[in-house]
């Protein structure tokens, strides 16, 4: 049975942040451990790499210095380790993306590193045979990135222009340099002899996200992002233009005097319209409600993250506990033990976004986990919290957690 009912939303700006309850410290979901065998997991991006239907993963790990792919083993065997490859070195590796290169419908990887090596890599799958043997893999750095930038973030795209659809990776970096704008894919990426123009959007200081949305409903595909750090700080969107000659608007939604991290869209009160939800440091999730269609008007809304947990990291939204309500999952970094790194906030209706129920998720286990991605990975009807956690001290060496997943518990009740 499907429930229409309406959250109950407020939406005034409120210049003293609300602080939510404490946490029960011992609440948790069940972890399950996707992969721990290396150091610095950082990010965690979807993609059905072998064609079964099944969301595979791509993972770079900063410290260990690497991008590794994982199939997805089916929800009997999700609980155990997936199976994995390692397709390339990336020092300082803080993003990977799954995005099909070159149209052989087989998808590929790029990967974002900062650090010394600044640079974005391109991973090209093999056409045949083994996904899972790395040494099939072709590895090379995306021409024209090497020494631009620390790069951060990137995200496949088509981008419609009134002369030709493009397909792109946008991509985001922080300083020196610190930039946003898109890569066009050439005919054949392969070959490393076509050209890979870069375009340059906007200044930035450090970006922390990006999402493809038609924020004007015109038809087209624009850009959302959070900087966190400079003069360029804030959420912003770039408005496409629709013509490739012309320059793309940048647009505030809000937060240019905050440290804005992760970011999501959701329509939290059911009015039609998806409201604009970000972390900022160092405790707090801000929400941003769009007032109208045209996405140039907004009001703000900011909640303190509850007593017992870490530093403002990620924020997710989905009705967790399948109740007809959604709800907002959140995660952290300097969640030193006994302190809760991952909870979320159950919906209580009738009740404004400040009086929602704080829950915890992981228990005293995880210090600095990464972005969040909700997936239903063991198929019974409710959406698990795949996320990485970098720093968790394991026989007293700070390997981190790895690539893990909470097992949502409300699926199996119904």
């Amino acid at each position: 049975m499907t429930l229409f009912r309406r959250a109950i939303f407020t939406t005034a700006f409120l210049f003293a942040p609300v602080a939510l309850f404490a946490i029960d410290p011992s609440e948790s979901w069940l972890r399950h451990t996707i992969d721990d065998s290396s150091r610095g997991a950082d990010g965690v991006k979807l993609g059905d790499l072998n064609g079964d239907g099944l969301m595979d993963l791509t993972v770079g790990w900063e410290e260990g210095g690497i991008t590794r792919i994982y199939l997805h083993p089916g929800p009997k065997n999700a609980k155990q380790q997936w199976p994995a490859a390692t397709i390339g070195e990336t020092p300082s590796a803080e993003d990977a993306t799954f995005v099909d290169l070159n149209g052989d419908d087989r998808l590929d990887v790029v990967s974002s590193c900062e650090g010394s090596e600044q640079a974005l890599h391109v991973h090209i799958a093999p056409s045949s045979g083994s996904l899972l043997d790395g040494n099939q893999w072709t590895q090379f750095p995306l021409p024209g990135s090497v020494g631009r930038t620390r790069w951060m973030f990137a995200n496949p795209a088509t981008l419609e222009f009134q002369e030709k659809t493009i397909k792109a990776i946008i991509a985001g970096s922080k300083n020196p340099n610190g930039t946003i704008g898109y890569w066009e894919i050439p005919a054949d990426p392969s070959s490393r002899k076509d050209p890979w123009n870069w375009n340059p959007l906007s200044d930035a200081g450090w970006i922390m996200s990006i999402i493809l949305k038609d924020m004007d409903n015109d038809g087209d595909s624009d850009i959302v992002y959070t900087d966190r750090r400079g003069g360029n700080r804030g959420a912003y969107w770039l408005e496409n233009p629709g013509a490739e000659t012309m320059g793309w608007q940048k647009r505030l939604i809000g937060g240019w005097n905050e440290e804005l991290l992760f970011s999501n869209f959701y329509d939290l009160d059911q009015d039609g319209l998806e409201d604009f939800v970000a972390t900022a440091k160092s405790d707090r999730l801000l929400v941003w409600k769009r007032s109208d269609t045209s996405a140039r008007s907004w009001q703000r809304t900011e909640i303190r993250y509850p007593p017992n947990t870490g530093h403002a990291k990620a924020v997710a939204i989905a009705d967790f506990d399948l109740d007809g309500f959604p709800d907002i999952v959140a995660n952290c970094e300097g969640a030193i033990p006994p302190k809760q790194g991952v909870f979320w906030l159950r919906q209580l209706p009738g009740k404004p976004i400040a009086e929602w129920e704080a829950r915890g998720i992981s228990g005293s286990e995880g210090i600095k986990f990464d972005r969040i991605v909700l997936l239903d990975i063991d198929a019974d009807g409710d959406l698990d919290i795949l996320t990485c956690e970098e720093h968790h001290e394991i026989d007293g060496k700070p390997n981190g957690l790895g690539v893990i997943w909470y097992e949502n518990p409300f699926g199996a009740r119904y």
